[in-house]
């Protein structure tokens, strides 16, 4: 009978588990939410640093032009421009400098502007320049 007992094997076992899949799935459901935010992540640091970067060549194209053409400017301006294949909006603002009148400085500050919408986003880059009013000589 010792014997009959000895000859009678239980199927060595192969595969896994269901708790262990279980357990793999959810490992795997973790690292790839994990994953997909640090991926979402660098796209958005990507379009980020791309809009910032088109907006300075912006403003600079902006002091530029004010340098070029001598233009004296006093308190506020807005104008919409498209430049460097998007929308934007331009707006100056010219500070006097106290002890001279003869130096304004002035913030260019470039925001993308939503066409369809009529609407400009958040600022994307500042830029701020020294002018010399182009009638008084030294200039």
């Amino acid at each position: 009978m010792q014997a009959a007992l000895h000859r009678i094997k239980r199927p060595h076992q192969t595969g896994f588990t269901l708790l262990e899949v279980m357990i793999a799935l959810a490992i795997f459901a973790v690292a790839a939410v994990a994953l997909t935010r640090a991926g979402m992540s660098y796209v958005y640091t990507v379009q980020s640093l791309q809009t910032r970067t088109l907006a300075h060549f912006v403003a600079m194209n902006e002091a530029a032009n004010i340098s070029v053409t001598q233009a004296w400017m006093d308190g506020s301006a807005e104008h919409n421009v498209e430049e460097q294949g998007s929308h934007w909006q331009i707006a100056t603002q010219a500070y006097p400098i106290s002890g001279t009148a003869n130096i304004r400085r002035v913030v260019i500050s470039i925001k993308p502007f939503d066409i369809e919408h009529n609407k400009a986003g958040d600022v994307a880059t500042t830029l701020v320049i020294f002018i010399h009013n182009p009638s008084v000589g030294g200039g």
